[in-house]
């Protein structure tokens, strides 16, 4: 026997969830890229993810967590570490209707818990209708639209850091900004968030519905690929620079909205990091204006090396 694959059969024993080797990830991401990961792991349990840490530390391989799969690049080589993925294992909710408390964990998808509160007549996560992801990741990326944020309701974040010990994070201490936020920088894995119910303002569903359909969701696509600027919209001057509908290999600027990269059929990462160039090129040549990343950018080995430096996305 290898030591590969004793590593691996160590791996298999000591979590509760599904372990994977050489799985594609491809298959766990919105826009159907990305090269094969060393090792897979689906966590069921927070003790799931320490054993997947210390086993990574034991081994020598980097990490990194996963959630829905969107805004992620992954890299046609791989990954050579470890994927956390942080998904149908770890889903549960529970509501305190007479606290306003609603406690989720990071693998549940924004839709999921936007029906589970409408369920019991509430509306406070509808301005998220329509954004793919799970809430991990939406708290990660400080996920919303112009009028507010995932930020906004959070009560508390529970996380683990590198050496697997728990924190329990106040909204102030997660340091949420437009599309930011402290997990972007740090080492930490959410696995729960707590979110204050029950006051939420009217939103108007058809308009935001309306938004969600000036978007390319009927090809693979990992989402918005820029930040907008303040006092603009990166898709406005994508598509001024006479971008929209550019197509390098497989990849292409959405005709439908310029923000959007999708997937025609065939490509591959580097397509995409070719045409994300081009673009940061030709906007600030044309307006002098640096497009910075919403999009995440994985390395082979070393992680992200896109929008940030932290360990879960959408």
């Amino acid at each position: 026997m290898t030591t590969v694959r004793k590593a691996e059969r160590t791996l298999d024993k000591r979590v509760r969830g599904v372990v994977k080797f050489g799985e594609k990830l491809s298959l766990h991401s919105s826009l159907r890229v990305g090269g094969e990961a060393r090792y897979f792991v689906r966590p069921e349990t927070v003790e799931d993810i320490k054993e997947s840490l210390a086993f990574a530390a034991e081994e020598d391989l980097p990490w990194m967590v996963l959630g829905n799969g969107t805004n992620i690049l992954f890299p046609d080589e791989g990954y050579d570490g470890v994927v956390i993925h942080i998904g149908p294992g770890m889903r549960a909710k529970e509501l305190d209707h007479s606290r306003g408390r609603l406690w989720v964990q990071a693998g549940e998808s924004l839709g999921r818990v936007i029906h589970f509160l409408h369920s019991h007549g509430l509306n406070d996560f509808d301005f998220l209708v329509g954004i793919p992801g799970a809430v991990g990741g939406a708290l990660v990326m400080n996920a919303g639209i112009p009028e507010g944020a995932i930020g906004d309701l959070v009560e508390r974040v529970y996380a683990l850091d590198e050496q697997g010990e728990l924190l329990t994070l106040s909204r102030e201490e997660c340091l949420f900004d437009y599309r930011e936020s402290r997990f972007q920088r740090e080492r930490l894995i959410i696995f729960a968030g707590e979110f204050a119910v029950g006051e939420g303002q009217e939103w108007d569903l058809e308009e935001l519905r309306e938004r969600r359909r000036r978007q390319p969701l009927d090809r693979p696509s990992p989402g918005c690929i820029f930040k907008n600027p303040p006092g603009d919209h990166a898709g406005r001057l994508i598509e001024q620079a006479g971008l929209k509908g550019m197509r390098i290999g497989g990849a292409a600027i959405s005709t439908l909205h310029a923000n959007f990269i999708v997937n025609e059929g065939g490509a591959k990462a580097s397509d995409v990091l070719r045409l994300i160039e081009l673009v940061r090129e030709r906007v600030y040549r044309e307006f002098g204006i640096e497009l910075e990343m919403e999009l995440e950018i994985v390395s082979q080995s070393r992680g992200y090396e896109g929008g940030s430096s932290g360990t879960i996305w959408n």
